[in-house]
């Protein structure tokens, strides 16, 4: 079990990620740099993208982010057991989005995929 959004977690993330063909060819020309963060948590985690691929992943380094995702715990438990939705999130607010909004809908089916491939992590929640 890994601590939701602990530098285990997020490095399991990155090894899932890259484990998921679908996922890297959908977004295989698009490199960003993200981080996912908890509402009134500190602490936080990155992923960096390239064509696709996750080559990165650790706590946030405080630099320059293309996206940052944050919201509550409740939410993010509900957006990786698939009892929320990504677009539905992000429409109702219960997912908070920072970064180009046209460049996360060209990548819409591909951010989704990634958010709910969030289940696969063994998660401890307990944070």
């Amino acid at each position: 079990m890994h601590k939701f959004l602990s530098t285990d977690w997020i490095t399991a993330y990155k090894d899932a990620w890259n484990a998921n063909e679908d996922l890297k060819s959908g977004l295989s020309s698009f490199n960003a740099l993200i981080k996912y963060s908890i509402d009134g948590k500190d602490d936080a985690v990155e992923l960096k993208v390239e064509n696709g691929v996750a080559t990165s992943a650790g706590p946030a380094s405080g630099g320059k982010y293309d996206f940052e995702l944050w919201a509550s715990l409740d939410n993010w438990k509900a957006l990786a057991s698939g009892d929320l939705g990504p677009k539905t999130a992000m429409m109702t607010k219960k997912l908070n989005f920072k970064g180009s909004m046209m460049t996360a809908m060209k990548y819409m089916g591909g951010f989704e995929k990634s958010l709910k491939m969030m289940s696969q992590i063994p998660t401890d929640w307990d944070v």
